[in-house]
């Protein structure tokens, strides 16, 4: 089945899918990475259909930069399930951008949803810079979806216990040269004591990791949350992660 329909609506780009052996855990349940990913090809794929893609923006060097997650999974799918993946833009204020996500079962449910937050980058420069009208414009905006209320930022709890450095190296970087987001939230997985699966997640992407880079992770642990911090050697952050 081809991932691009050309009679949909490209400014709301659904693929049908279905989940892969890859995309499992040991209980044969979908993993919050392999959806997280599953969110990431779907933007990517919208892009491509819409001629605004990576090798576009390439071209006229200038990149969108994801700074914020905000994910709610109503349960994880399990292997071979029939699934559809979609996205959406909502909004385009100043620099940024936002988009939603969402994952639908086979009946048409929606199991998983989520809002992001994506800067508008000049890569020479390395800095924020306004969108154009030939930038946005082809995405279109659509109503968000019902989303929980949240804070902007992640509150970062006083205490936390330091884990083991974690060198970045040539697999977790991506075509932009940084580690890949999803990384970041496999990093604050493998630090919980035990498995989990979060129902709730937020991520801000405080600045990029590089090849090169040493991570320093640390954890704190609350009544209904768990925060990840994701820093260099002088505290200075790559990434929050909150899971509950």
């Amino acid at each position: 089945m081809a991932i691009i329909d050309l009679a949909q609506d490209l400014t709301t780009f659904e693929y049908p899918s279905a989940v892969r052996y890859s995309e499992v855990g040991h209980r044969g349940l979908m993993t919050l990475p392999a959806v997280i990913n599953a969110f990431q090809d779907c933007s990517t794929f919208q892009s491509e259909a819409l001629g605004v893609g990576m090798a576009w923006l390439k071209h006229v060097q200038r990149a969108w930069v994801l700074t914020h997650w905000h994910i709610i999974i109503d349960r994880y799918p399990s292997l071979c399930e029939e699934i559809s993946v979609g996205t959406f833009a909502t909004r385009f204020r100043g620099f940024s951008a936002h988009r939603n996500f969402y994952l639908k079962d086979g009946s048409g449910s929606l199991v998983a949803r989520a809002s992001s937050t994506w800067a508008f980058i000049d890569l020479t420069t390395g800095k924020s810079i306004r969108p154009t009208a030939e930038h946005v414009a082809p995405y279109g905006t659509h109503e968000p979806l019902d989303m929980p209320a949240e804070s902007r930022h992640i509150r970062v709890p006083e205490h936390l216990e330091p884990g083991e450095p974690i060198s970045v190296r040539r697999g977790l970087i991506d075509t932009n040269e940084h580690v890949n987001n999803c990384q970041y939230v496999q990093m604050a997985l493998e630090m919980l004591p035990r498995e989990t699966a979060p129902r709730a997640v937020r991520v801000d992407f405080r600045r990029a990791a590089v090849l090169g880079d040493v991570i320093y992770p640390a954890i704190a642990q609350e009544e209904e949350r768990t925060v990840v911090t994701l820093s260099d050697a002088d505290d200075d952050t790559y990434a929050v992660v909150e899971l509950s």
